[in-house]
């Protein structure tokens, strides 16, 4: 995120001063810091403190924190925690995982629901035999965008072509959901996502269900292509590809109405479509309520920049009613019983 902010800035520097182009939205030496760090080379944010003298095994500390008794605004248990782990992890860094783990367990109780075709599309990897697929869905519409990318790796300058292709052909959405694979998160591809002023939401870490609908895609599309492969006829992957992602995306499915992705994803009526003036004011829009909230946050870092990223961003997407939140349906509990003998 910090890297897209001082780009723009840069771009606006031809017109304006530091100080002109940093008034009322964050301080000018901050801006100033981060660009000197950029050009030397330094990590942006750096964790504040001396290092611990144990390495950190972040896997085993995730572990025991996920044990622990997590409610809305308090876990039981993190004193004690906390007191066993001193010798390697911080205070800071120890709250941070804490609150990760408190919010994961709020966002899996709650549902998102995109309503708008075009706002946001999804993108990840997924291994099919010897083949890397790399496939992109439009999350309101389910739509497949055909055809998938494929090949034998995952490479992100080929990955950052094939999204550009993509955004030429069908136009750009204003976001784009990502995991954190490094092919999906290296320099190409953010350069195409900075050209065509599309805004990454990048998922938390060791988090997939933050980018389910993917995920639930990419099953789809496994299933799909083992049907269409049991033809004795084999075809290339890639048309094997284009006709598992036609089936897919002419299905009714009852969550759209009973239509098919294609209709949805292509009714001119819903889609939305966004030109440069209109993703340049919410991307304004965007900053500064992500300025004005990270100036209340008491630690910052990489991970508590991004989680206040995608809240500001969940936020005012609700307000412009382009999704829906709400709370996810408790598993139903069965009034069956076996029948038993009383001994009265």
């Amino acid at each position: 995120m910090i890297p897209r902010i001082l780009e723009q800035l840069d771009r606006g520097r031809k017109q304006f001063s530091w100080k002109e182009l940093c008034y009322g939205l964050l301080p000018c030496a901050t801006v100033m810091r981060w660009r000197a760090r950029a050009q030397s080379g330094e990590s942006l944010v750096n964790k504040p403190g001396p290092q611990k003298p144990e390495p950190l095994n972040l896997a085993l500390v995730k572990t025991k924190i996920a044990e622990l008794d997590h409610s809305r605004c308090r876990s039981a248990g993190t004193t004690e925690l906390l007191a066993e782990l001193s010798s390697v992890i911080s205070r800071r860094r120890f709250r941070e995982l804490v609150a990760e783990a408190r919010q994961n367990q709020i966002d899996n109780m709650k549902r998102i629901q995109w309503l708008v075709p075009g706002v946001a599309w999804s993108i990840d990897t997924t291994q099919y035999g010897p083949n890397k697929i790399t496939p992109l869905r439009d999350l309101a519409s389910k739509y497949q965008l055909p055809v998938p990318l494929a090949g034998v790796q995952e490479e992100g300058a080929r990955i950052a072509e094939y999204l550009e292709a993509m955004f030429k052909r069908d136009g750009a959405p204003m976001f784009l959901k990502r995991d954190l694979g490094s092919p999906l998160r290296c320099h190409p591809i953010d350069a195409v996502l900075e050209r065509y002023s599309v805004l990454p939401l990048d998922s938390p870490p060791d988090y997939p269900q933050y980018n389910g609908s993917i995920e639930r895609s990419m099953r789809d599309l496994h299933a799909a292509l083992d049907q269409v492969r049991l033809h004795p006829c084999r075809s290339p992957i890639s048309i094997d590809l284009e006709l598992a992602t036609h089936r897919l995306n002419h299905r009714c499915l009852r969550s759209l109405g009973h239509r098919t992705p294609c209709q949805v994803y292509h009714d001119p009526a819903k889609r939305q479509r966004l030109h440069g003036l209109s993703r340049q004011r919410i991307f304004r829009e965007l900053f500064e309520q992500f300025w004005q909230y990270v100036q209340t946050m008491p630690d910052r870092n990489r991970h508590t920049f991004n989680a206040a990223w995608r809240l500001v961003v969940e936020t005012w997407l609700r307000r412009q009613g382009w999704i829906s939140v709400s709370a996810k349906p408790n598993n139903p509990v069965s009034t069956d019983s076996e029948p038993f003998c009383s001994q009265n």
